[in-house]
């Protein structure tokens, strides 16, 4: 309805109006592209069909046989007939109309390669970032950013994007918002945040939209409305007799909910990125200094977005053996967020039911241990994550070699060894006796 509102409206200017100069480069690009849509014309057509290689009194003393071959310029102009009156008005210093300079300008386009489409739909701009970002939708994260895609353009529709549908896009990204807050009037901006972020980013790359800096969630820019966001409840640090309960718990009931619970602990890890583990390339459980290897998945996504870390695994090794390929297929068996919900509810029932006893209270609890036990900042890095410390250049090419630490014993040795200092204290007696690494620095 968008698309046939504004070229009737350009055929009404067009039929009051033939000054060029009455219409905007938009309008133009619009009218040429209608003109070559009614004669089932594209862009760049005949771009490829070769120049006739001689001049016109060679081309007429040719053969009639030689001349059966039409090249770029005659097909052009079987297409457009109207550009032989055009190109003798424009010789003679005729001022041509508009309609003729848009007729021109479709002769042109039909015999030149365009370097790029001014206007997508929006699955057409979708489809460009997936590729551009090498995105997998069929699995792991391509595939949860695809359904938030899907979920949106469900409510406003596949649309056009281009120069003069900032209006009309904006529009529908707020009504979006505004349905979300009906549905959920209790929904969180973070949430919305979250739905629209893969979204308006296919918007972005969109190149040379005047307007893309419009597309931004930005409170101060003001171009879209959303809630307050609030303040995220973070999770309290767990008392001493607290952690001893839980990695006693964890142990003597052990389960694939459990263990992800005691694998997040050993460095404060985060839900998803326990998820995007690979058991075949990630896991080292049965090396001489049994740990993981966090490198975010088929995607690589912990180099730009997670934490790359490597972390030894100092409580409750046999149980993460036995368990943690179990808890990775149930975490990739639900969407995205259950594990979280349904980990926490453990959490509460254990340490109590106020909101600050979640999964991420492990990252301040174990930042707590790393300071007791006076861990080197380069160290701390490398199991959790904290962008201090010089190793980028010392550990990280090793994060990504599939091989892991196998050329570089030493240097895991000492990340074993700060680990098991961090968690010293919470070790069962019957750990100690089975697990027991001779190290030396």
């Amino acid at each position: 309805m968008d698309e046939s509102s504004r070229l009737y409206a350009l055929n009404v200017k067009m039929a009051e109006a033939s000054d060029p100069e009455a219409f905007t480069e938009s309008e133009r690009l619009l009218a040429v592209e209608e003109v070559l849509r009614q004669r089932k014309l594209k862009h760049g057509e005949f771009a490829k069909v070769p120049e006739r290689q001689y001049t016109e009194e060679q081309w007429e003393a040719l053969p009639n046989g030689a001349k059966i071959v039409p090249d770029r310029h005659d097909l052009a102009e079987w297409s457009i007939p109207e550009i032989e009156d055009i190109l003798d008005d424009s010789q003679r210093g005729k001022r041509l109309t508009f309609r003729q300079e848009v007729l021109g300008d479709a002769w042109k386009a039909v015999q030149v390669l365009p370097e790029y489409r001014r206007r997508k739909t929006m699955r057409e701009a979708w489809a460009d970032y997936v590729r551009l970002k090498g995105l997998d939708t069929s699995k792991g994260d391509g595939k949860d950013k695809q359904q938030r895609f899907e979920r949106v353009i469900a409510f406003t529709g596949d649309f056009l994007i281009s120069d003069e549908s900032k209006d009309d896009v904006l529009d529908r990204l707020q009504s979006f918002i505004d349905n979300k807050q009906r549905e959920n009037p209790a929904i969180k901006a973070q949430s919305i945040e979250r739905e629209l972020s893969e979204f308006l980013a296919a918007i972005r790359l969109i190149p040379r939209l005047s307007w893309r800096d419009a597309v931004t969630l930005d409170r101060k820019v003001m171009n879209l409305q959303l809630p307050d966001a609030d303040k995220p409840v973070k999770g309290r640090v767990l008392t001493d007799e607290e952690l001893q309960e839980f990695f006693n718990t964890c142990i003597s009931k052990a389960d694939e909910k459990w263990v992800c619970l005691l694998v997040a602990a050993h460095a404060g890890l985060g839900m998803r990125e326990i998820r995007r583990l690979r058991p075949e390339q990630d896991l080292f459980l049965e090396a001489k200094y049994p740990h993981i290897i966090f490198r975010g998945g088929e995607e690589d996504i912990a180099k730009t977005e997670a934490r790359p870390r490597v972390v030894p695994i100092v409580v409750g090794l046999e149980v993460v053996k036995q368990w943690l390929p179990e808890t990775i297929r149930w975490m990739n068996s639900v969407d995205e967020n259950s594990p979280s919900v349904t980990l926490n509810k453990r959490l509460r029932k254990m340490l109590g039911k106020e909101a600050t006893v979640k999964s991420h209270m492990f990252r301040h609890t174990w930042l707590r241990l790393c300071r007791r036990a006076r861990i080197i900042e380069d160290n701390k890095h490398a199991i959790a994550g904290w962008e201090k410390g010089d190793t980028n250049n010392a550990l990280m090419e090793r994060v990504y070699d599939p091989h892991g630490f196998a050329d570089d014993p030493e240097l895991l040795a000492q990340l074993y060894e700060d680990q098991q200092a961090i968690f010293s204290r919470f070790v069962t007696n019957a750990e100690k006796a089975n697990n027991v690494v001779s190290l030396k620095r």
